[in-house]
């Protein structure tokens, strides 16, 4: 949704924090507001008037960054509370850091205007530091950059025990590469995606979206990228390359986008390298670098034929993007049939049985799976008692009810998938009990 902007120069901050935190791009009042809620909130055991220091001091006052984080985020009251309550080192850890945002602030901007020089079509943007509740170091909302500065402002001495045990080792991992190092990096690697068009929407056009993203800002900043799986991924990146083509067809970005290590690398976001590679190779082809720069930036995502255009050109893969897509699809796994109910049966089936077998073409992820309703609806849905899959990962048993004259239906959707990341062929499990 769009917003209406604020002027940011002269921003203050009343109270003890009361300061000038703001540049022409720049506003870091949220994290004074922030601290100065926190303080107060921590020092009463009155659950009430924690909620009531907190909307009054932090949220309500907020900025329009803040706003655009929490719908962002979806970042309500109890989020916030639930986060403040529950991890008081963590809080004590990183307080100091997030305190120095405002020092990043002419970098920052000094940032934004070495990428404008590369693409002097570059629209204004504003540049929010907020404080969040752990579900993001930075994102974007139309022309607002917004920085969580709790995870971008972290580093290596931040006390992350308290957390819950996923996610306090994810962070763990991200906060000893040191973040705070490399939040202008960051800032103007969120301030390109305020330039492009609409998100992607499969795993190549997403990849693609990203892989912009870091690679301009690494090019305008004339530094490193600072996402470990650039580097992982220069290092190891033809047998990125192969891995990623057999999933070019793939709708999902779990094991190379947004996720937490549990792909076959060992390494989260190699989406972000695969395709700053995508961008690079096309860069060093052409010899227009800001008509290269344009184009990747104006890339409308949504666009297959544009997209697929731009990723042929750039000669990343040793083959057009539509012949890997068509393997991909040969090679989907399906399922071949329902081991307790023989093909031809399937409108006499005995009411009496407990239990379905699904049996699918090869051994699929564990990790991976979800049913909807068929066409006839949640009338008609089959009743499951209990779902998993078997050993060998070959087949799932599904526990059933089933009742006589009934007719049942479940739909496996593409969420299944191949232990090498392939989707499932969507199957209709649609069968008729005998009276």
């Amino acid at each position: 949704m769009k917003r209406t902007l604020i002027p940011l120069l002269g921003l203050l901050l009343a109270g003890a924090a009361c300061q000038n935190t703001s540049t022409e791009f720049v506003s870091t009042a949220d994290v004074y507001r922030f601290w100065e809620a926190y303080d107060q909130i921590v020092a009463t055991d009155d659950t009430s008037n924690q909620r009531i220091l907190l909307r009054s001091l932090y949220l309500d006052p907020g900025s329009p960054g803040l706003d655009a984080l929490r719908e962002r985020r979806g970042y309500t009251e109890d989020v916030y509370l639930n986060a403040i309550r529950s991890y008081p080192q963590f809080w004590s850890s990183v307080k100091e850091n997030t305190l120095r945002s405002a020092e990043f602030a002419e970098e920052i901007e000094a940032g934004v205007a070495k990428f404008k020089d590369l693409y002097p079509a570059m629209r204004s943007a504003q540049v929010y530091f907020t404080v969040g509740a752990l579900y993001t170091g930075g994102t974007t909302l139309d022309s607002l950059v917004l920085i969580g500065a709790e995870i971008a402002m972290a580093d290596s001495s931040i006390v992350t025990t308290e957390l819950p045990e996923r996610l306090g080792e994810n962070l763990s991992r991200f906060f000893a590469t040191n973040p705070i190092n490399d939040v202008v990096l960051l800032n103007v690697h969120e301030f390109v995606h305020t330039q492009q068009n609409a998100n992607g929407y499969d795993l190549l056009s997403q990849c693609l979206y990203e892989g912009v993203a870091e690679f301009v800002s690494v090019l305008a900043l004339e530094t490193e990228s600072a996402v470990p799986a650039v580097d992982y991924g220069q290092e190891n990146a033809e047998l990125v390359r192969t891995a990623f083509a057999q999933q070019v067809g793939s709708p999902h970005w779990n094991d190379w986008l947004y996720n937490n290590f549990e792909n076959d690398f060992g390494m989260r976001d190699l989406g972000y390298y695969v395709g700053y590679a995508m961008c690079e190779s096309y860069y060093d082809q052409v010899d227009d670098k800001k008509a290269a720069i344009a184009r990747m930036i104006e890339l409308n995502y949504t666009d297959t034929t544009e997209v697929e255009s731009f990723i042929n050109d750039s000669g990343y893969f040793d083959e057009p993007v539509d012949s890997l897509k068509a393997d991909y699809e040969r090679n989907r796994p399906y399922v071949t049939g329902i081991r307790e109910v023989p093909a031809g049966s399937i409108e006499s089936v005995d009411p009496g049985l407990t239990q379905l077998t699904v049996e699918f073409s090869e051994p699929m992820s564990n990790r991976f799976r979800n049913q909807r309703y068929g066409p006839l609806g949640a009338d008609n849905v089959l009743p499951v008692r209990s779902l998993q899959f078997s050993p060998d990962q070959q087949s799932i048993v599904i526990g059933v009810d089933l009742e006589p004259g009934q007719r049942y239906q479940l739909q496996l959707t593409d969420q299944y998938r191949s232990l090498d990341g392939r989707v499932m062929q969507p199957y209709l499990l649609d069968i008729q009990t005998r009276n």
